[in-house]
């Protein structure tokens, strides 16, 4: 029951409240300097960075019009999105020069449950202007890192996947930045002067040599006789100095230190591919990142493309990563067993590398 003089409660409503109120208290902390992006960490660039490269250095197979349209800087913009962002959109235009891939800053779905008949509104950005289009799904390349089943028209990248640990590896960091950033400098203990004003200060001229002894010995005064108080009123010790700086915790470091190979983990780059390992955990590193994450990335990409371009596109990659010579063992010694050529050639994917 509510009395005619009392107010009236505040009205609330639950939909989307929640989440408003999360959003609004991202923005406050952002505004005031306490959160930690994950995508600031040195993991999230090396994962995107060396994901980047790859499909960069990938060589392009199909039509001569589509090894034009489908450029390095394409390859690359996918690459480093997918890790950042979790997706990648660019919209197909035509221009004299023939077909663009342009990529796109934001953009908005709408449509049913079919891909094929979805609409996308696609913004690119330029120095001074934007662009905006509405556009067919058979009008751009969308590519996802992953995705869920209720949402198939967002992409979901992996520092979302893992929020988790990367917000645990970016506030270690954050903390391990901070700690740096504090002043640093030494303190001198020394008795208070009587003197009124800075010329009379005795301290005066010690301060400025200290200013300007750069590296240099100095020959000091001693401060026994505790500033012509007496032996009472020296210091126990003649001039310590006391220093203050970074003072970085042990396990601090290595939080942040287990943080980066959780997040490159999580990211799909085996840690040793960027840890202080012999050559031989770096080769079965690249190995393992390549055929476990470059080349399914890239398949996905060759899929896109093919189905939007209309034209057959394949992207090819340095055969170093594919243990050439392990596979060539393999073929030798299944051949010396009685294996027929062919069928060992497909199981130890020597001929598939070679159709390629």
């Amino acid at each position: 029951m509510r009395w005619p003089w009392q107010k009236r409660p505040p009205e609330r409503r639950e939909s989307g409240g929640d989440f408003a109120d999360a959003v609004l208290r991202l923005i406050e902390s952002e505004a005031s300097g306490t959160a930690a992006s994950s995508t600031s960490t040195a993991a999230v660039e090396a994962a995107a960075g060396a994901l980047s490269r790859a499909f960069a250095s990938a060589r392009v197979e199909g039509p001569d019009w589509t090894r034009e349209a489908v450029t390095g800087d394409f390859l690359a913009q996918c690459g480093r999105d997918l890790v950042r962002k979790g997706d990648s959109l660019h919209a197909i235009r035509m221009s004299a020069g023939g077909v663009r891939l342009i990529p796109c800053a934001s953009w908005h779905w709408e449509g049913s449950h079919d891909p094929e008949a979805w609409t996308v509104r696609a913004t690119a950005y330029g120095p001074s202007t934007s662009t905006t289009w509405n556009l067919p799904a058979s009008s751009v390349v969308f590519l996802r890192w992953g995705g869920e089943a209720g949402q198939p028209y967002i992409g979901t990248g992996p520092t979302r996947w893992a929020s988790v640990t990367a917000r645990l590896h970016a506030q270690a960091e954050r903390s391990l930045a901070d700690e740096a950033a504090g002043p640093v400098g030494s303190f001198i203990p020394y008795p208070p002067s009587d003197g009124q004003g800075e010329d009379e200060d005795p301290t005066a001229s010690l301060q400025a040599d200290i200013a300007k002894a750069r590296g240099k010995a100095m020959l000091v005064e001693t401060t026994q006789a505790g500033n012509d108080q007496g032996r009472s009123a020296a210091p126990m010790k003649d001039w310590h100095p006391e220093r203050l700086g970074p003072n970085m915790p042990a396990a601090m470091v290595e939080l942040a230190r287990d943080g980066f190979m959780r997040t490159l983990a999580a990211c799909g780059t085996p840690p040793d591919l960027f840890a202080p390992a012999d050559g031989t955990a770096q080769r079965e590193a690249v190995r393992r990142w390549h055929l476990g994450t470059v080349m399914p990335l890239a398949r996905l990409l060759e899929d896109e493309l093919s189905r939007k371009l209309e034209a057959k596109i394949g992207l090819r990659f340095d055969a170093y990563p594919l243990d050439l010579a392990g596979r060539a063992q393999s073929f030798q010694k299944f051949v010396a067993g009685g294996m027929d050529v062919d069928r060992a050639l497909a199981l130890t994917g020597l001929l598939a590398d070679e159709d390629t």
